[in-house]
């Protein structure tokens, strides 16, 4: 059983440089130390969206946290700040189970979390039949019924390719750490780590159910313990439906689905509100020498800034540590502008492609005119689980993460040598766009950082939808630690680690050096087919 927390891994390599004697560093070779974001100094960041936890879109929470991150990136030069602003509905409740409870056949039930943007009850609740839903023997109607949904099993072989590349380990160009990463391709048992078990059931998107079987309330059941359902907040997040949503654990769930079965009735109580809020995309510039000019070239520095626990999302902190880092640079020296882009839409009701019409780049289009690299970073710091005996126990190693690259050599060399130099222990360097190193497909780039990463077939046809992530098809890289623990709302900053945070933020930037300093045509992406 593997306990150790790091093997012994050189945090601190960074090139020394006296007081006396500084020149300025190429950020493409090595790094002033003096420069690069402290542990400490990462820990009193991530403190801010620790205290603010959930970070949901339009909250006052999400509203504290990105007063801090544009206060941050404010003192560290970047300029002319736009707020790209839109309202939507914001559904809430309580944080607690104070404005949510379930009574199943006379009997209190214990409840981990509700089903967001389910709708609400009076705070009498509503009270139903009971209905199991059997994903095999599907229930003639479920209508006007509390329905009862357990999450379907892990399939068996062989797996279909969205399993594959989804819930198993990846084949990569690089990993560090190998030997203590499951084999690739092969179920991953949550009693080793179960990041990839909580995705799969969370991506089975089980709150469809009630909304079109027009049911009165629901229950979903998922197979995993109180301590690690306990807060798990919906992912996808649904448009609002009218069917009030509660969250159970195997052990709370077994009684109520036994209760369904036999055709009990139950009361869901889920008293929530809606209101008008705002969302906004926050932009702004860390100018290079050309800032202003037609000769400016920019790299994009993006990641979402929504999320419910303390690594999703916090990919913000990466690029405020790359953005420290460079502002130590005179503007005269520094050859590419630095684009922050902070996108809110992630955690917001259907995601992205709810939200594209409203996004920076289809509001101001020649903004991408601009951009010739891409920097993408989330789920930094993040550390592995795993489930014993109906507990939640920690691997003693960083979660498994990737380092993703575009399909150029040149990239691919700097990224291997990034983590190797900086100690940045089970990092996968993945190009999602050609076969790895065992001939295997390599995970797909993720989220946000997808706009730098079309993708393409063996056709030439990209294979992300571009309509929608406004693909740029440029040199970059991203970063992000897989699903694991950082889907609940109590995955707190006790869950993460800031010596990893660390060696992941010297990791990319360098790699932002790498844009920066690079000529284009040495960095350019090679259309292999995909995998």
């Amino acid at each position: 059983m593997i306990r150790r927390l790091f093997p012994a891994i050189p945090f601190l390599v960074l090139a020394s440089c006296s007081t006396t004697d500084k020149q300025e560093p190429n950020p493409s070779t090595e790094l002033n130390p003096d420069w690069v974001v402290t542990a400490d100094e990462a820990y009193q960041w991530a403190s801010v969206k620790n205290d603010n936890l959930p970070t949901l879109t339009g909250s006052p929470e999400w509203q504290n946290y990105m007063s801090f991150l544009e206060s941050k990136l404010t003192e560290y030069g970047t300029v002319d700040h736009y707020k790209n602003k839109w309202k939507f509905e914001r559904w809430d409740t309580s944080d607690d189970d104070s404005d949510w409870s379930l009574v199943s056949d006379g009997t209190s039930v214990r409840v981990a979390h509700y089903g967001a943007y389910s709708g609400s009850t009076s705070a009498e609740g509503v009270t139903a039949e009971l209905i199991f839903y059997d994903h095999d023997y599907l229930p003639e109607s479920i209508e006007g019924k509390i329905v009862v949904i357990p999450t379907r099993p892990h399939p068996d072989k062989p797996f279909d390719d969205d399993y594959l590349i989804n819930y198993t380990f990846n084949d990569y160009e690089y990993a560090t750490g190998a030997d203590t990463l499951s084999a690739p391709f092969e179920f991953v048992d949550p009693s080793f780590s179960f990041t990839f078990d909580i995705w799969w059931q969370l991506a089975q998107g089980l709150d469809y159910i009630p909304k079109e079987g027009g049911a009165a309330g629901a229950v979903i059941v998922y197979d995993m313990a109180y301590e690690r359902t306990k807060g798990i907040y919906t992912f996808p997040v649904p448009t609002l439906y009218d069917s009030p949503t509660l969250i159970l654990s195997r052990e709370d769930g077994a009684k109520v689905i036994e209760d369904a079965k036999a055709g009990n009735t139950a009361t869901i109580r889920l008293e929530a509100t809606l209101e008008p809020a705002e969302a906004y995309q926050l932009v702004t510039y860390l100018p290079g020498k050309d800032y202003g000019t037609d000769r400016d070239e920019q790299i994009v520095l993006v990641n979402h800034t929504d999320g419910p626990s303390i690594t999703q999302d916090n990919g913000a902190l990466g690029l405020l540590a790359i953005v420290k880092y460079f502002s130590n640079i005179p503007q005269d020296q520094r050859r590419r502008t630095l684009t922050v882009y902070l996108d809110c839409r992630h955690y917001m009701p259907g995601m992205e492609r709810a939200h594209t019409d409203v996004t920076w780049l289809k509001q101001i289009p020649e903004a991408k005119d601009k951009i010739i690299g891409m920097i993408q970073a989330e789920h930094l710091g993040e550390m592995d689980y795993r489930e014993i005996d109906g507990r939640i126990e920690a691997v003693g190693l960083p979660e498994q993460s990737y380092l993703w690259s575009r399909n150029n050599q040149v990239l691919i060399d700097a990224a291997i040598s990034a983590v190797k130099k900086y100690g940045w222990y089970r990092a996968q360097v993945s190009v999602p766009e050609r076969p790895g190193i065992k001939g295997g497909i390599q995970q797909v780039w993720w989220g946000v950082g997808a706009l730098g990463n079309p993708g393409f077939d063996a056709a030439g046809k990209p294979l992300h939808n571009c309509e929608v992530w406004h693909c740029l098809d440029v040199p970059g890289f991203g970063i992000g630690g897989y699903l694991g623990h950082y889907w609940s709302v109590d995955a707190n900053i006790s869950r993460w680690n800031k010596e990893l945070f660390r060696s992941q933020a010297m990791t990319m930037i360098e790699l932002t050096g790498v844009l920066m300093n690079a000529e284009l045509k040495s960095i350019k992406p090679i259309r292999n087919s995909a995998n």
